[in-house]
């Protein structure tokens, strides 16, 4: 029987994750998939993959996330854990460019949670 401690069930995040739905490729040194980005971070992403798999925590990665306007960002690292069909990723962007169109995603799709939220915030105070 093997234990965890509770340093290891601690969230280890350095950098907050922002919600971003698209689609993704995720390459192994074996197969390719098609994921769904459910969120994203500067050192990481929560990917979703319908299919069976046979990935195990550990394995080298390369993701490449669709950003819209016919950009991609591509990220290198590991599989860090799985839970039924979501996939924890801990990777970073590959080289100077991928690192500016994540550094300009993330601050426009926080940018646009934060509108949100004041909406919403100003829709409840007007009733």
């Amino acid at each position: 029987m093997t234990t965890t401690s509770t340093d290891d069930n601690r969230e280890r995040r350095y950098f907050p994750r922002v919600h971003y739905r698209a689609y993704a490729t995720l390459m192994t040194t074996q197969k390719k998939f098609d994921v769904h980005i459910v969120d994203v971070s500067f050192n990481g992403a929560l990917a979703a993959l319908i299919r069976p798999h046979d990935l195990t925590p550990g394995e080298e990665i390369i993701l490449s996330i669709e950003a819209g306007d016919n950009n991609l960002i591509k990220m290198q690292g590991k599989l860090a854990h799985q839970r039924d069909h979501l996939l924890g990723i801990e990777c970073r962007a590959l080289g100077i460019d991928n690192q500016a169109r994540l550094r300009e995603l993330l601050k426009k799709e926080s940018d646009r949670a934060e509108r949100s939220v004041s909406r919403m915030m100003s829709d409840h105070q007007d009733h």
